[in-house]
């Protein structure tokens, strides 16, 4: 992986290292780094220095009780988020977890879950200072579950909550949040064809919702009949302090939305017309970062070259210019362009032999590998 900072406006690269990408990590704001490698079932662990570098790496091996699919960080601690891997012994009698593993003691401590059912998991977690919200993924009905992580050596569960149902076989592919809301992106599939949709909450509010969502059909006639355009949503970001939501949307560049705190309702809650697009970069947008230590920039990722060969570029952008450009419907002027440096930040990496999926006819797929749209980014 490549690492780079960001100073003032610009982001600078640094080095190369040995910290895997392509795969899940999160990284906090003291360069504390982490990632999750399925493969090889280690979790690595180090520090990134100033220079760029990666040191005092540490790898674990996969505990025998937790078969993680998320991870977060709090303090010196590392947040776990998975699926029990059917060893019930001790005290664990659920099938979905989250642990905690303390850095300093290097020890797991197991957190209280509200539910227990079969086929259940933790696929994300999102963070916000010592509140940590866990996203349960697997199998309706799915839940959104609260936890203090103040003392990490003791973490508290909160309250948990009931998530709306948006469709057949439905995976929630990725979560944001700020001070006031939080967004999970998703899809499902059924006999009725593929749909894609981004549910909108008030912290403390999970039964009223805000509904962007469209769909597609098995057939062209099944999309006529619909007669509505298909916008390729890949990424969600809720900006810091504001209610507006950035939504990367492949060729059609980036989406806009305003949000209303008066469609926030248990039903009728439809807003997808609202979403205001448009890209004056000229090339797919696939990914939308927050850079470390920063709530004035965004950074924007990329996709160019070939199904076979892709190539990925970044752009970073001051959000008040990028939010005014959108709304004066101008194009705004691109930064430096490291094309050579594709491989600074991959979220595709490992993609297989061919990204494109029948199933929801996208490219890389959205609907099987969540892997590839919810990488957690803990700055």
């Amino acid at each position: 992986m490549m690492t780079a900072k960001v100073v003032e406006d610009k982001i600078v690269l640094l080095q190369k290292t040995l910290f895997p990408s392509g795969n899940r990590y999160a990284i906090s704001n003291s360069g504390l780094a982490v990632c999750l490698d399925k493969k090889l079932k280690l979790i690595i662990y180090g520090n990134l220095t100033e220079s760029g570098e990666f040191i005092n790496a540490k790898l674990i091996p996969f505990p025998d009780f937790i078969s993680p699919k998320s991870l977060c960080i709090v303090g010196n601690h590392i947040i776990l988020g998975g699926e029990n891997d059917h060893t019930f012994y001790q005290n664990i009698n659920s099938h979905e977890l989250v642990v905690a593993f303390s850095i300093e003691d290097e020890k797991f401590t197991f957190v209280e879950m509200p539910f227990k059912e079969n086929d259940k998991c933790i696929d994300d977690l999102l963070v916000d200072g010592c509140i940590v919200t866990a996203v349960d993924n697997t199998v309706y009905p799915k839940y959104l579950i609260l936890y203090d992580f103040q003392n990490p050596c003791d973490p508290k569960l909160v309250e948990s909550f009931n998530l709306p149902e948006n469709g057949t076989h439905e995976s929630i592919h990725k979560g944001t949040r700020n001070q006031n809301y939080l967004a999970l992106t998703s899809t499902s599939f059924g006999m009725n064809g593929f749909g894609v949709f981004i549910n909108l909450f008030k912290h403390g509010d999970y039964s009223n919702y805000i509904r962007l969502s469209q769909g597609k059909g098995w057939s062209k006639e099944e999309d006529k009949k619909k007669e509505q355009e298909w916008h390729a949503w890949r990424d969600i970001l809720l900006l810091p302090n504001k209610d507006r939501m950035l939504i990367s949307c492949g060729d059609e560049g980036v989406g806009i939305y305003t949000i209303d705190n008066n469609l926030f309702k248990l039903d009728d809650n439809e807003d997808s017309e609202s979403v205001q697009y448009f890209n004056p970069w000229g090339k797919a947008l696939i990914k939308i970062l927050l850079p470390p230590n920063n709530e004035d920039h965004v950074i924007l990722i990329f996709e160019q070259g070939s199904e076979e060969n892709p190539i990925f570029t970044y752009s970073m952008e001051r959000t008040s210019d990028l939010l005014e450009s959108a709304d004066n419907s101008e194009g705004i002027v691109e930064l430096d362009d490291y094309s050579e440096f594709y491989d600074l930040i991959d979220p595709f990496e490992n993609h297989g032999d061919s990204q494109f999926c029948e199933a929801c006819q996208e490219s890389p797929c959205m609907c099987s590998d969540r892997e590839r749209t919810s990488t957690v980014y803990d700055y």
